[in-house]
């Protein structure tokens, strides 16, 4: 493959190979390299032999699997017969490094194994499997965060058997608990018929066919994680059967921190060892080093008058707490607590605030760098979690501000009271011209009878029947009558044809011939009235010519009975006349032909009502 494939070489016109980088898997190159589009760096895996059509395919799937915690995927493609694999560039060194040094303390295993084990049921959940899990894919961030690496790709690439998918989940789960035995021993549990290739890792010991429980190995494991690893890997099919139910059983975890040096190393140690940043805590806590409190507050004496103060950075955590470091850890070899010495002199409080507890914390606190602070008391191994200052004058008090809720209240409730004097004085006035009458009615009071504005008893009209209104009569309501259906053809559109809108319009299916197909006799509607009117024509405005209606002085119960009114062929504006007026509060209009549209089909399409 170096013969295709090497430094400056540029896959498909873009990706520039640069260094190469360790691999665990026989037959494949990976490469540093630079995506010369986006100007970012990516990592190549190159594929010379093996399964490389199938291994491609698995890629393209696992890049359908979007997780923080899952590498992406970002391009697939061959170049001159070589298969390549583009993903993002990973930073941190892997979990196979970190226990080169040591064991993990029990909580940062948890906290690992269950990050990777979250990112593997989502892609569980998409149809895709790791099948080749193992410590070297695990990598750690030194902020704390877990990528897993080789999603579907690396169990194509060494054969790894698939199954259903009860038993390629279990496989996953499996794995993942060998992961957790090895952070937790730094021992690898073999399998017979083991294909995931796992180098620079001690195998477990065995006993009676199965590894030998975590407990047996280091002191300090705790019981929950010794039973997960012994049940799991023992010889009966035990334990989780998913990534899910492994989540469950190691709920909850802390926070990642093995990232953090616990001791400042030196640069020759350094250069040679990149896991020297992860490993885990040493036999023997350091001594806590007293925070070079006093410093600071001298440094702020010593300013001149009217001089600003320097910044103090924020704390790292909302809670405020003492200088006084964590209050205990766990010796990762002898399982013992260790509690720290506590300091001979510690600086006083600030009068009238209490001193907060001290934070206990899952891992030891990181050690001030040799040679102390950096000259402000905030050194990047200083083991304060909060404000190692508590200063009394820190807190300016706060400036009082006005609060108008109160008035707005007290304008509002005035309002009201004086709309209720207006309302009650409304409602009682107006009867003064009548009084109570002793037999229980009410009496008008006598006018004056020089006027000549109240007419006598004899004066008076004889009531009469109400008289047809002369106004234009006004529609109220509309309703479409279908022979065939009593809930009516396109009832929903029907108030369209009255919004006065010619744009919006009622309009019936469309038919393959004008007599509607043969499938009815006709379609109406029925126009109702505000009041009783003398109507004397119908005015029509509808999308289309040809056709014909009927008007009659009935309702949709009997369409066809009464008088016809009027008839004619539709139009643009259809005007019905009757030859003479009739009073009715109801009017009937019966299309017994379909007119054709301007798209050249069979439907009546009516926009404006208007009843003259």
């Amino acid at each position: 493959m170096v013969d295709v494939v090497g430094r400056g070489t540029v896959l498909a016109g873009r990706y520039r190979v640069l260094d190469p980088l360790p691999t665990d898997l026989d037959g494949v190159d990976v490469w540093q390299a630079t995506d010369q589009i986006l100007d970012r760096g990516v990592r190549v895996r190159v594929l010379g032999s093996g399964a490389v059509a199938p291994a491609l395919d698995a890629a393209r799937r696992a890049a359908l699997v979007t997780d923080p915690r899952l590498v992406r995927v970002l391009d697939v493609g061959t170049h001159e017969g070589v298969g390549y694999v583009i993903t993002e560039q990973i930073a941190g060194v892997t979990l196979a490094q970190l226990v080169e040094r040591g064991p993990l303390t029990p909580e940062q295993a948890r906290a690992v194994v269950g990050e990777a084990a979250a990112a593997l049921e989502v892609a569980r959940r998409r149809g895709v499997h790791h099948l080749a899990l193992r410590p070297s894919v695990v990598h750690v961030s030194t902020d704390g965060r877990v990528l897993v690496s080789g999603l579907a790709l690396d169990a194509a690439l060494v054969g790894s058997p698939v199954g259903d998918a009860r038993a390629t989940s279990r496989a996953d789960t499996v794995d993942l608990v060998r992961v957790l035995y090895t952070a937790l021993t730094g021992r690898w549990p073999m399998f017979h018929d083991d294909t995931t290739p796992v180098r620079d890792l001690q195998p477990a010991p065995v006993l009676d066919g199965s590894p030998v429980p975590p407990a047996e190995i280091v002191m300090g494991v705790p019981n929950d994680l010794d039973t997960l690893c012994s049940v799991t890997l023992g010889p009966y099919e035990d334990g989780p059967h998913s990534p899910a139910e492994l989540v469950r059983e190691l709920e909850p975890w802390g926070e990642i921190r093995i990232g953090q040096p616990v001791e400042q190393p030196t640069a020759a140690y350094m250069a040679t060892d990149p896991a020297a940043t992860m490993i885990a805590p040493p036999v023997a806590p350091p001594q806590p080093v007293r925070v070079a409190r006093q410093s600071v507050r001298a440094a702020f004496d010593e300013l001149p008058p009217g001089a600003a103060r320097p910044g103090t950075p924020p704390p790292a955590a909302p809670a405020r707490s003492t200088g006084l470091p964590a209050a205990s850890w766990t010796d990762t070899q002898t399982g013992a607590f260790a509690p720290p010495e506590v300091p001979a002199s510690l600086p006083p409080v600030a009068a009238g605030r209490p001193p907060a507890h001290p934070q206990r914390t899952a891992g030891p606190p990181a050690a001030i760098p040799p040679g102390g602070d950096d000259g402000q008391g905030w050194g990047p191994g200083a083991p304060t979690t909060g404000d190692p200052f508590p200063f009394a004058d820190d807190e300016q008090p706060r400036e009082r501000k006005f609060d108008p809720t109160a008035l707005v209240l007290v304008v509002v409730g005035v309002v009201l009271l004086i709309g209720l004097v207006f309302a009650a004085s409304s409602l009682f006035a107006g009867t003064g011209d009548q009084t109570a009458d002793p037999a229980g009615g009410t009496s008008t009071q006598p006018q004056d009878p020089g006027t000549d504005e109240s007419p006598s008893a004899e004066e008076s009209p004889e009531p009469s029947e109400p008289a047809v209104s002369t106004d234009p009569p006004a529609v109220a309501s509309i309703r479409s009558i279908d022979p065939n259906s009593p809930e009516g053809e396109k009832e929903e559109l029907v108030p369209l044809a009255i919004d006065n809108d010619p744009s919006t319009f009622w309009y019936t299916f469309t038919y393959n011939r004008p007599d509607f197909g043969g499938l009815k006799p006709a379609v109406g509607l029925e126009v109702t009235l505000r009041d009783t009117a003398s109507v004397s024509s119908v005015t029509l405005g509808v999308n289309g010519t040809g056709g014909n209606v009927e008007v009659r002085a009935t309702t949709m119960a009997a369409p066809t009975e009464g008088d016809l009114l009027a008839s004619g062929t539709l139009g643009a504006q259809t005007v019905l006349t009757f030859d003479e007026p009739v009073d009715t509060s109801t009017i009937v209009l019966w299309f017994t032909e379909l007119p054709t549209n301007s798209e050249g089909k069979f439907r009546l399409e009516v926009n404006d009502v208007k009843v003259g």
